[in-house]
């Protein structure tokens, strides 16, 4: 082979070399290129409320909500207390309330009466009978006519009934009736001033787990127990709902609050006529020995 061939052919076997290396550690375009956007996913869709039905359906939630000592399940023939006076709210939504910046922290009925410079007697007196305010039942003779200095008594009540005494004229059982519009117990902070608070945040807590879920304002309803501990949620369409306290309930040194999973209220069956129906929920502070549908158990808050 002439020398000017083999030259040509030994630079390009060179060239051929160094393309090969060059695109052997190139780096690979491709893999860097900027992966197309993506569209961001879709929201939540808003809880919606149950589909219309007529105005007075006959479907009813019934509550029953006691108290029991101890940790142990709750059995059949277990002494418990009944809850009254306890309000609860209802809705078609999750009421979310680790969510909600307002409800973060209740209101506590020993802070605010601890604030309002009332007496430990009185504390006591409420935290024993379960009672927001003086007036969750009428005072006997007894608490009203105790000897000022014994441990037991109340010495709000004891002065209250001293100066209705002498307002009224001596008439004892009118004074006993009347006794929280006189004396220290007919100041606004001792007799409602709790009360008012609490509904107050309770409103706003409302209102605002109301806007979280897209609800109308005024759709979570709202249901006091009665003296056994039960409420009733009435007229309601066929769903599902959610129930709560919101507000800690506060018995026995213990903060309860109730929030639900999903309650279903059925519907009736094809052509059947729509009769009443009830759907029991029962809420404690312990679980059931028995298993039971719609059994809910409180969480404790710190005071």
């Amino acid at each position: 082979m002439p020398l000017r061939l083999r030259k040509c052919v030994g630079v390009c076997t060179r060239l051929a070399a160094a393309l090969c290396l060059l695109a052997a550690f190139a780096p690979d375009h491709r893999a860097q290129q900027t992966p197309a956007p993506q569209p961001s996913p879709a929201p939540p869709s808003p809880c919606t409320q149950p589909a219309a039905c007529p105005r007075l359906a006959p479907r009813v939630i019934q509550l029953t909500v006691v108290y029991k000592k101890g940790a142990e399940p709750l059995q059949q023939d277990d002494k418990v207390t009944q809850l009254a006076r306890k309000r609860f709210y209802l809705s078609s939504c999750p009421f979310n309330l680790d969510k909600l910046p307002a409800a973060a922290r209740g209101p506590s009925r020993r802070a605010y009466y601890a604030g309002v410079k009332a007496s430990p007697q009185l504390v006591k007196w409420l935290d024993d009978n379960n009672c927001d305010t003086v007036y969750c039942r009428e005072l006997t003779a007894a608490e009203v006519g105790c000897k000022s200095g014994e441990a037991v008594c109340v010495p709000e009540f004891v002065s209250s009934y001293e100066e209705a005494l002498r307002k009224l004229k001596g008439d004892a059982e009118l004074a006993r009736r009347w006794v929280t519009n006189y004396g220290p117990l007919a100041a606004p902070e001792l007799r409602v001033g709790f009360y008012e608070q609490k509904m107050k945040w309770l409103d706003a807590v409302v209102k605002e787990a109301e806007r979280a879920a897209s609800l109308p304002a005024g759709t979570i309803r709202t249901a006091v127990t009665d003296r056994r501990g039960v409420a009733y949620f009435y007229d309601l369409c066929p769903g599902t709902y959610y129930v709560s306290t919101i507000a800690p309930v506060e018995v026995e040194g213990e903060r309860l609050v109730w929030e639900t999973t999903a309650i279903t209220v059925k519907g009736p069956k094809a052509g059947e006529v729509e009769p009443l129906t009830v759907t029991p929920v029962f809420l404690a502070n312990v679980p059931s020995k028995k298993r039971r549908a719609n059994y809910f158990v409180s969480r404790k808050l710190a005071e």
